[in-house]
């Protein structure tokens, strides 16, 4: 740090430079700290949706399950393999685009979009309605797993932000801010000591000035 106080120059124009530095460096931790609350409380907000995302896919999937069971006891495990042999495939695609969040952060939104099929895929004449019900829960349970997918990725993208930001605070309130502040008490002090020399100055020309004055 005395490396750097020799190159600062104590001047009133510097002293008041630095003191506007200062307090734009005070606004940017106020700012600072108000985003990361504002991301805090959005990363809490996301946790628990993840967690409802969660126990909605698991229990979608245990009711597919459970009903498939369901369908297999009602006409048995062969008419069951048939039918999935006849059966039209279901075409799932993910559709992404880009959303603005907290303090203008850019997130992923994920939409599961499931293409239009011309005809039913199974007869509901050879087959349980459970089996359909299967089908249903299994779609829901994918709508969740991509709902999951999105909050997952909104999360990291949080998770980073709230790191860079803790970075600048850290930087601004454990180096910036105190070494501004030393600075400025130095160029105070030098400005002190140099007042203090020309005072003493003035007092000994206006004593030689009175002592010249009093023999003349």
């Amino acid at each position: 740090m005395s490396g750097e106080m020799e190159q600062v120059h104590p001047t009133r124009q510097e002293l008041v430079r630095l003191r506007r530095r200062i307090a734009l460096a005070e606004s940017l931790v106020n700012i600072i700290k108000k985003d990361l609350e504002a991301l805090m409380r959005t990363l809490f907000d996301l946790v628990k949706e993840l967690q409802t995302y969660r126990d909605n896919m698991y229990k979608n999937l245990d009711e597919a399950y459970s009903t498939f069971t369901k369908s297999e006891l009602i006409v048995g495990s062969r008419t069951i393999e048939s039918a999935s042999l006849t059966a039209l495939p279901i075409k799932y695609d993910v559709h992404e685009e880009k959303k603005i969040g907290v303090i203008g952060i850019q997130f992923h939104s994920l939409k599961l979009i499931r293409a239009k099929e011309a005809s039913p895929r199974l007869n509901l004449m050879d087959t349980p309605i459970e089996l359909d019900t299967a089908s249903l829960k299994i779609q829901q349970g994918l709508e969740n797993i991509v709902g999951l997918a999105e909050i997952e990725s909104s999360i990291r993208v949080l998770l980073d932000v709230i790191a860079l930001k803790n970075r600048q605070l850290n930087r601004l309130e454990h180096k910036v801010l105190p070494n501004l502040s030393k600075t400025i008490n130095y160029i105070e002090l030098i400005l002190e000591e140099t007042e203090r020399q020309d005072s003493i100055r003035v007092r000994v020309l206006q004593r030689k000035r009175k002592e010249r004055a009093s023999k003349s």
